[in-house]
């Protein structure tokens, strides 16, 4: 075969697939008439309505839906949905962060972490693959259903409720007393930059508790050393990749912004520890990753080698 003909063959082949895959969206049924045939999809179906995105839907060229069934509606306390409902500008943020206009994002065997498209109300909205687990994740709720093909779109059934980033972790830390310290001290240490330019990390923060645990000699030497206390902050990121806790596994390690090692563990109650640290307050969403409170500082071998050479007894 020629070489001419070989590259009209690819070229055909290729066309191919774009014209089955432009006839399989075509071919799709209707948005509204698979989440009805579906049968439990009725009140996120009652919802798109209430707020508009479903005639949005219906006039996008591509969308993407992540759709909560009836049961995940129904494990809400009793009163949310209602409160929700009589709070229309509430309502339409939350419905919107589960709709993405013009791009219609299906899974394939190759995806990878960190897949962040754009909701409606112009929001990222993260998605994750966890190979060894087989889990796929939006901003940490377990995909329960994936790729189910409508008119111009897919549709994902997940199993949880979604809500939009409250920012990076340092606007998160100002708006929240309980992490404060830690806020406070990555402005000391020179790291703002750092904490907010990577678009896939994963924080473990202490909260304010944690470091009121910290002797005054430890807490004294790490204000005035400043690479120290650097070292000390970055050793709570897992950067480049964003680690939710429905993918923790236990005794697994995880790399540390500083080339360090973390290890997970899990209790027998289910409780999540990162090294001797409990998580308290897992899967915040942030818009460059995922925070976890937790109630230890972390102090790096190194920084704990340095201190006690100071004669300061570490914790």
């Amino acid at each position: 075969m020629t070489i001419l003909k070989m590259a009209w063959r690819t070229l055909s082949l290729i066309f191919s697939f774009i014209a089955l895959s432009a006839a399989q969206f075509t071919q799709a049924p209707q948005l509204v008439d698979v989440l009805k045939a579906e049968g439990h999809y009725t009140i996120f179906t009652d919802l798109l309505q209430t707020t508009g995105y479903l005639s949005q839907l219906n006039s996008s060229s591509q969308f993407t839906v992540f759709a909560p069934s009836d049961e995940v509606f129904n494990r809400l306390p009793a009163g949310t949905l209602d409160s929700l409902k009589a709070d229309a500008n509430k309502l339409k943020e939350i419905i919107g962060y589960h709709v993405v206009l013009n791009s219609a994002y299906s899974f394939s065997p190759l995806s990878t972490q960190d897949r962040i498209l754009t909701s409606a109300i112009n929001q990222p909205v993260r998605i994750n693959s966890y190979s060894l687990s087989h889990i796929s994740t939006v901003e940490g709720v377990n995909i329960t259903k994936r790729n189910v093909r409508v008119l111009h779109g897919i549709l994902h059934e997940i199993d949880g409720i979604m809500s939009p980033p409250l920012g990076n972790i340092v606007q998160i830390g100002s708006n929240r007393s309980d992490i404060s310290t830690f806020e406070s001290l990555i402005t000391k240490a020179g790291l703002t930059s750092f904490f907010t330019t990577d678009h896939s990390t994963t924080i473990f923060v202490p909260n304010d508790s944690a470091f009121q645990k910290l002797s005054k000699e430890t807490l004294d030497y790490l204000a005035n050393h400043t690479s120290a206390l650097a070292d000390v902050l970055r050793y709570h990121v897992i950067s480049q990749y964003s680690l939710y806790s429905i993918a923790m596994a236990h005794s697994a390690s995880v790399p540390t912004a500083d080339n360090r090692n973390l290890m997970i563990f899990k209790d027998a109650s289910g409780n999540l520890f990162v090294n001797q640290a409990k998580i308290l307050e897992k899967d915040i969403s942030s818009v460059n990753g995922v925070v976890h409170i937790i109630d230890t500082v972390l102090i790096p071998p190194q920084v704990a080698v340095a201190i006690q050479d100071h004669g300061i007894v570490v914790g």
